[in-house]
């Protein structure tokens, strides 16, 4: 019997590679959330400093120019936090589609390789059935001979 074969192999082999490039771009999506997730944290972090920073120069009875630099400097970075945080939400709506798109692309996969294991299937068991016929006429033709001899 002829050697077991795939004929829709090649494009489950495309599939594979999609998937393989989409997981990819999945893992630089979420690399991408980490550091602007970082970048929030640590802004969040500069703002409070400099807002615990005016303060205690407040208490040394400042300058007016020294307040309004202090609040440009807040604003400033309010306004970097606000633009992080709409990077993030970006992200996130990239991420809920490349999410998509996976499994879109991981259900394609898996009904390919479902069909290869049934057709494989299906090839063992004619094997099996060829196997069989051949042992079958094998005993046959022995028995004949006996009788003839």
């Amino acid at each position: 019997m002829k050697k077991f074969e795939f004929h829709l192999e090649k494009l489950l082999s495309y599939k594979d590679q999609i998937l393989d490039s989409e997981l990819m771009t999945l893992a630089v999506l979420n690399s991408h959330l980490s550091d602007q997730q970082q970048k929030l944290f640590s802004l969040q972090k500069e703002r409070e400093q400099c807002r615990s920073e005016f303060e205690n120069k407040m208490l040394e009875k400042t300058m007016p120019a020294t307040c309004r630099m202090y609040i440009f400097y807040d604003e400033h970075i309010k306004e970097q936090i606000m633009q992080t945080e709409k990077a993030i939400e970006n992200i996130y709506a990239q991420i809920d589609k490349q999410t998509e798109l996976i499994k879109k692309l991981k259900l394609e996969t898996k009904s390919l390789e479902t069909l290869k294991t049934t057709r494989f299937d299906e090839y063992k068991k004619e094997s099996l059935k060829v196997s069989e016929r051949q042992i079958e006429e094998f005993v046959s033709t022995t028995r004949l001979l006996k009788m003839t001899v």
